[in-house]
């Protein structure tokens, strides 16, 4: 009973509107990750694309979407958080049910090319907007824990569907994408029915123009810590396209053992997120990601001498443990940064650098794989060492930072002072 009560006490510590999100987005997730890696073979292993067009197609994606992003979040400050994720869930899962035709009946690359952009610009309007959402409702000193439970929420997913994408794509891959956009148009009505807005919309200012953007530009920290940001989120962009095409085309795993990285991956956040984040909030948020991006760096490495299904899950499980001390401090730090009535325009910034990395780092990866295929030491290795480069970026940054951006404690904040 104690512990039953630790829990609802735990619950009941943050507005309701976080575990709404945290449920729209486990089950966002879910559908995503069902078909995203398998996407990849699909257009390699099925449609005999180079693994060099592929990582464009997926960078010209997340361009789109960062771009979007960096658009949605400042319309989110205006219109309201509710109405801009909604939306674009719906639209999404409308996307995911026209891949499954394509699938089925065939279509040239260029129609998938175009679908795939679609729905990587929808994912625009949503992340970065539920990011600043959780801005919104949850004070600075508990952000680092509230980011780790959405990311409990979206890596349950992950632990889910690929492994559940496996077994769809081995059977049929028009399945795959129904499956995918039934799961998004869920996501869409959790948010329409249970979310209530965090800000008060003005519909006076609901008119958007380039220039409302520019506000970032005079921001020097934030901007640097985003440029910084950008060398780790190219080296943690590996996670989906190049681990999957090398793990199944070049060490010669199966699509159902691809799933259960991934359930590795989405189990570790599952069980350890929370864990990770208590012990992290209380720590210097720059030196986290300098020693998670040392993990990253390892863990990519490794990958270079893959030879067995057991090497890859040891590989994953170094990656994974520098994912749950990473991800929640970074998207901490951006939040402190912002500032108040602009969360959405800020995080909306922070998801361009985050997809502006899973832009550039699956068509670096794949390039890598069509260079150094038959050395794949060297291909690991240019990736591991910008993993490095961001560790180095992370403790520049540490300098130029202020202290209680980095650090919710006094005491912390002093000894950062002083150096």
């Amino acid at each position: 009973m104690l512990k039953i009560s630790k829990i609802t006490t735990f619950i009941k510590s943050y507005d309701y509107r976080l575990w709404v999100l945290f449920f729209g987005w486990l089950v966002s997730a879910m559908g995503f990750a069902m078909v995203i890696p398998y996407l990849s073979i699909y257009f390699h292993n099925q449609m005999k694309i180079s693994m060099s067009l592929v990582g464009t197609l997926f960078g010209v994606a997340a361009i789109s979407r960062a771009l979007l992003g960096l658009i949605g979040g400042d319309l989110s400050d205006r219109v309201g958080r509710v109405k801009m994720m909604g939306m674009a869930q719906l639209f999404r899962g409308f996307i995911f049910l026209f891949m499954s035709v394509l699938a089925y009946k065939g279509g040239s690359f260029y129609l998938w090319s175009l679908l795939v952009i679609l729905n990587w610009m929808f994912g625009g309007f949503y992340q970065p907007v539920a990011n600043a959402m959780a801005a919104d409702i949850v004070s600075k000193e508990k952000r680092v824990e509230a980011y780790s439970i959405l990311r409990i929420g979206g890596n349950t997913g992950w632990a889910i569907g690929p492994m559940i994408g496996g077994f769809l794509a081995s059977a049929s891959y028009p399945l795959l994408f129904i499956i995918g956009g039934i799961l998004t148009f869920l996501s869409s009505a959790l948010i329409f029915i249970f979310l209530t807005e965090s800000i008060k919309p003005d519909p006076s200012k609901e008119k958007f123009t380039f220039k409302d953007l520019g506000k970032l530009k005079d921001d020097h920290n934030f901007l640097l810590y985003c440029t910084v940001s950008l060398l780790l989120f190219v080296v943690i962009g590996q996670l989906v396209s190049t681990i999957s095409v090398f793990s199944v085309d070049y060490v010669g795993i199966t699509e159902a053992q691809l799933g259960f990285l991934y359930t590795l991956n989405g189990a570790i956040v599952i069980f350890f997120q929370l864990p990770a984040s208590k012990f992290t909030q209380s720590k210097i948020l720059t030196r986290v990601l300098l020693f998670g991006s040392l993990g990253y760096s390892i863990g990519y490495f490794l990958f270079g001498f893959s030879e067995s299904f057991a090497w890859l899950f040891f590989c994953m499980l170094i990656i994974s443990v520098a994912e749950i001390t990473v991800l929640p401090a970074s998207m901490a730090i951006a939040a402190n940064l912002s500032r108040e009535k602009h969360h959405g325009l800020y995080m909306g910034g922070y998801g361009l650098s985050y997809a502006l990395g899973w832009s550039f780092g699956p068509l670096i990866g794949g390039v890598l794989i069509d260079l150094f295929s038959t050395t794949p030491f060297i291909l690991w290795g240019i990736i591991a060492l910008l993993g490095l480069g961001a560790a180095f970026g992370f403790r520049w940054l540490e300098k130029k930072l202020p202290a209680d951006v980095i650090s919710i404690s006094e005491k912390r904040s002093g000894e950062i002072i002083n150096q």
